[in-house]
């Protein structure tokens, strides 16, 4: 932003604050805080910082926060404005006294004109009170923060929990409810000086068309007139491109007379051949940046600067995405970078997105929140789409009051995030109650569809269904029934089911599978102390996330000898999970599958749980063997092992998968096959002619005797034409169970 348009006066530093966990301090007209604070014992606190990590730990409820600030002289034509860019979950603002307002959320800026409550050269107070509580009914509740609050990959204690935490019978006794919520000023606060007429918000909307070589550009702009009159404003558009070289585009100047207040211009404009937004996979993210000036009576008094993407995104009815016409597989993973956000920085951002983009991943959803804006800009650069979920997670209050605040939220979220090429998605509710499905998320996906015709819109995270999902079930027997049919997490080898069960499950898309593991001993004796590691304290493991319970059933016994092999035991399953569903699921690409999200990519605190990258970065095994299953070119074999009339035989057949938008000539399958003792069997050389772009291409089985052992190794390479192995795999053939066998408590469809 131009200088000589805006002035900002950071009021970051040591404040003031006093707790009041009871919340009485207002509790009558005198309102100590704001009008007899020398009555009170104040504390210095860090701004910008979630309390929880500037001195308050363990405190929940009521915050008060107290600064005194110089304000310089009020220039002619110029205004003021108090601005906070987060504040974490509900606050309310006072200047000198002046009540101000208040705003509800934990995740988007807000401002107040407080030109008329200054004292220009002088000394000002600044008061803000910051609600953070926890709900006393978890399953009801009434903070809308989704997984930033309630989720049990946060730090919470793990009881012998046995269902799987998506169905509705997961509100049971023993059921993760929320032990933190994260509260404070924890992004910047600054002083404004604007002129009297700026521009409030810019939404660019691209719409592409004659098959893509031509772009309409929307572009929407809010203007605030301040004046006591109207003023005649002529508003210049250009756009130039942001990380390539290329052609600047100025559109003709707009004039217009405005009323004072607030009101919104509409524009468009033709791009020839545009430059187009692509993952890093199908081509380039080509950005673009808007530069929108506001001169009045031939000063210039505004100028933003807003980066966009031009592209199309579909999805079809078997959810199958399109970027610009061309098919893509989504393989990504579910994020939620720190409960905190006020810790992650720019630099720690760039190290998540390397390491997504190291394990060859294209997407990535935030689970129910939104993280911090150097995020996003990031996917938008590296070519990441973004499956968004709003903040909303498992059960909410069921009253009118509550549904018309989560639509007033649910809004400035998508508005907050809609110029975002990455964001390909909305999701409206993660794993919802039934009482929500009904009700809040009906209201959640009108206004988003509302706000946003251009993305696709889900209204529940764990349902997938080639047809429109039910407005509403009459009882919760018909709710659980079609969550059954129609569920999108993929635990078979965790809550139910076995790994080797992968080759049966058909799910359309896949919005979570994993299992847990336990992190390297390094990061584990940063938050557990020696004691409870070895010999292992199960209670304690328990208390930071362990399902010790579903370890002891899908790894068989915890009698270990040593802290390392326990790791080991977790980490491998974990590494034999992520590697036989992924390959399983990838050789049904646009077949039966569309698309996979591993759950989940990073700890958001120090536990044990799902993740693959524990929380202080360092990856487990299951991360490298991601990265291996989610190679772009991927060789892969299935097959099984059989009883028959003469004796055990092996069925082994090579796959190749391809997410590259290009064709490979002229390659080769080399592969050998060993029984259980080491002898090989066989050998195969199979020359590839063709390897269709997007595509997936299964090549002749080999039928072999298997006279010793129960199982079969298959060990190849995948060489270019020049002979060099770009890809290497190996599979476990072993024997298959009947249809009738495989484990189903959710009838999740299973189609051979």
């Amino acid at each position: 932003m131009s200088r000589e348009c805006r002035e900002k006066l950071s009021l970051n530093g040591i404040w003031k604050c006093v707790p009041d966990e009871d919340n009485r301090m207002e509790g009558n007209i005198r309102n100590k805080p704001v009008y007899h604070s020398e009555e009170l014992t104040w504390e210095d606190i860090h701004v910008p910082a979630h309390w929880q990590k500037a001195g308050y730990e363990d405190f929940q409820g009521v915050m008060w926060y107290k600064t005194v600030f110089r304000a310089p002289s009020l220039k002619k034509n110029k205004m003021f404005y108090i601005c906070f860019d987060a504040v974490d979950y509900y606050s309310e603002v006072w200047l000198n006294g002046v009540y101000l307002g208040a705003h509800e959320g934990d995740f988007d800026s807000f401002e107040f004109n407080v030109s008329d409550f200054l004292e220009y050269c002088g000394e000002n107070t600044l008061v803000i009170k910051v609600t953070s509580e926890l709900d006393t009914k978890p399953e009801r509740k009434k903070i809308a923060k989704g997984g930033l609050y309630h989720w049990d990959c946060l730090p919470v204690k793990q009881e012998g929990l046995t269902d799987c935490p998506e169905v509705p019978s997961s509100v049971n006794a023993h059921y993760p409810n929320p032990l933190v919520n994260p509260g404070g000023i924890w992004k910047g606060v600054y002083l404004e000086e604007r002129c009297k007429v700026h521009i409030e918000h810019i939404q660019v909307t691209p719409y592409l068309k004659d098959e893509y070589k031509k772009a309409t550009i929307y572009l929407d702009v809010e203007i605030q007139n301040n004046n006591s009159k109207e003023a005649k404003i002529d508003v210049e558009v250009s756009f130039l491109p942001h990380n390539f070289r290329g052609k600047i585009y100025r559109w003709k100047p707009q004039s217009y007379f405005q009323r004072p207040g607030t009101s919104s211009y509409s524009m468009t404009d033709q791009l020839s051949n545009p430059k187009l937004w692509w993952t890093w996979e199908l081509g380039f993210p080509h950005l673009y940046k808007a530069v929108i000036e506001v001169w009045v009576n031939g000063v210039l008094v505004d100028k933003k600067i807003q980066i966009f993407g031009i592209r199309e995104i579909k999805m079809d009815e078997k959810w199958i995405f399109y970027l610009n016409g061309t098919r893509v597989f989504i393989k990504g993973n579910n994020y939620l970078s720190d409960q905190f956000l006020s810790l992650m920085t720019k630099e720690s951002y760039q190290l998540d997105v390397q390491m997504m983009l190291d394990a060859n991943m294209n997407t990535t959803r935030l689970f129910a929140h939104a993280e911090q804006e150097e995020f996003y800009q990031l996917c938008n650069e590296k070519g990441i789409m973004v499956f968004q979920d709003l903040p909303f997670q498992w059960g909410y209050e069921s009253t009118g009051l509550f549904i018309k605040r989560a639509e007033d939220v649910s809004r400035r979220f998508v508005r907050m995030l809609y110029n975002h090429p990455s964001i390909i998605l909305w999701s409206c509710h993660s794993e919802s109650r039934y009482h929500d499905y009904n009700k809040l998320d009906n209201m959640l996906l009108r206004v988003v569809k509302e706000l946003d015709s251009l993305r696709p819109v889900i209204k529940n995270s764990v349902l997938v269904s080639d047809k429109e999902l039910p407005h509403f079930f009459e009882t919760l027997d018909d709710f659980t029934d079609y969550i059954g049919t129609h569920l999108s997490v993929h635990w078979v080898g965790w809550y139910w089911g076995k790994i080797e069960d992968a080759e049966f499950y058909n799910p359309m898309f896949v919005t979570e599978y994993g299992t847990q593991s336990i992190p390297n001993e390094d990061s584990l004796k940063k938050f557990m102390n020696q004691e409870s590691l070895w010999p292992v304290n199960w209670e304690i493991y328990r208390t930071w996330g362990f399902q010790t319970n579903i370890y002891q059933s899908m790894m068989g016994s915890v009698m270990t000898q040593s802290l390392q092999e326990l790791i080991d035991i977790t980490q491998d399953y974990q590494v034999q999970f992520y590697k036989e569903h992924t390959e399983a699921l990838r050789r049904k690409k646009y077949n039966k599958v569309s698309g996979l999200l591993q759950f989940h990519f990073v700890n958001t605190g120090p536990s044990i749980d799902w993740s693959i990258i524990d929380y202080y970065r360092q990856p487990k095994k299951a991360y490298f063997a991601m990265a291996k299953a989610f190679e772009p070119l991927h060789l892969s074999f299935n097959g099984e092992v059989t009883d028959g009339e003469l004796g055990k035989t092996a069925t082994v057949t090579p796959w190749i998968v391809n997410d590259y938008n290009v064709t490979f000539e002229n390659c080769e399958i080399a592969y050998k096959v060993f029984l259980e003792d080491g002898t090989l069997v066989d050998q195969q050389c199979l020359p590839v002619p063709k390897i269709e772009k997007d595509s997936v291409q299964s090549f002749e089985s080999l039928i072999l005797p298997v006279s010793s052992g129960t199982t079969v190794k298959a060990t190849g390479q995948l060489k270019d034409s020049n002979g060099k192995t770009v890809m290497e795999n190996d599979k476990i053939i072993r024997s298959l169970p009947a249809e009738d066998e495989v484990q189903n408590p959710f009838k999740s469809p299973i189609r051979l």
